[in-house]
């Protein structure tokens, strides 16, 4: 066991946003972390990483080191890519000269090309600077990842790419990762587990194991999947989102 959430529960000005709600994510596992909008997904991300204290519960972490990617990118400005992608690492002792060799390996592991690594923020397009901010959590060889809906603004064929990349390094590092989506076809193909967060302040709704292994399941598999848990009143509140976003 990497993390365990028990009993935990937050609010926001004195609104419950979920309550007595427990998590855990095992060694080398994804799990996906769903539900409707406001309903906390971040903010049990956010708990979970240690940005925010939860009002209730405890939170226990067996790991040595995570890294997020977030939304947005968050590159800093005025650093290029190289620097940006190697800025975690200044924070472990690692020397100069070995973070830009690990910028540039993980830089081609995302597809970020040679020469794009001098550039700045501004100079890349939205796609890159996503790779790059993937890119910057992997380089600091973290044992557990946290991604927050990181491919949301992404078009449809890098989304892909970059799923791809979460499940090819996360076999292959055996990192443990908390992946919050509110895509379910995108939980279906990364994760070996998916927890669903309720919209009414009534913490978990339902853990479900994914039969198969992440990056093994074929679009077909993806799809009717898909279908049969969208007639499932455990999801009901997600697809009710979904429809109220589409309107």
């Amino acid at each position: 066991m990497k993390l365990r959430l028990e009993g935990i529960g937050h609010a926001f000005l004195g609104r419950p946003v979920f309550e007595r709600l427990d998590l855990t994510l095992d060694v080398g596992e994804v799990v996906a972390l769903l539900g409707p909008s406001g309903c906390g997904k971040t903010t049990v991300l956010q708990i979970a990483v240690g940005l925010i204290d939860p009002l209730q519960g405890r939170v226990h972490r067996a790991y040595r080191r995570h890294a997020m990617v977030f939304q947005e990118p968050r590159l800093l400005p005025w650093m290029t890519a190289r620097d940006n992608i190697a800025y975690g690492l200044r924070a472990v002792g690692v020397t100069r000269a070995q973070g830009e060799a690990a910028a540039v390996r993980r830089a081609e592991e995302v597809g970020l090309h040679p020469r794009d690594l001098d550039k700045y923020p501004i100079e890349l397009s939205g796609g890159m600077r996503q790779r790059a901010a993937v890119a910057r959590a992997l380089a600091v060889d973290p044992d557990v990842m946290f991604f927050d809906e990181p491919f949301t603004a992404v078009d449809v064929g890098l989304k892909r790419v970059l799923q791809d990349l979460v499940i090819e390094t996360a076999a292959r590092e055996r990192f443990s990762a908390l992946f919050v989506t509110h895509d379910l076809a995108e939980a279906v193909r990364i994760a070996h587990r998916l927890v669903v967060l309720s919209g009414d302040a009534l913490g978990l709704v339902t853990s479900r194991s994914i039969e198969g292994q992440p990056g093994a399941r074929s679009d077909r598999d993806v799809f009717e999947l898909v279908e049969r848990w969208s007639r499932d009143p455990a999801f009901r509140e997600l697809f009710d989102g979904e429809r109220e976003r589409a309107a």
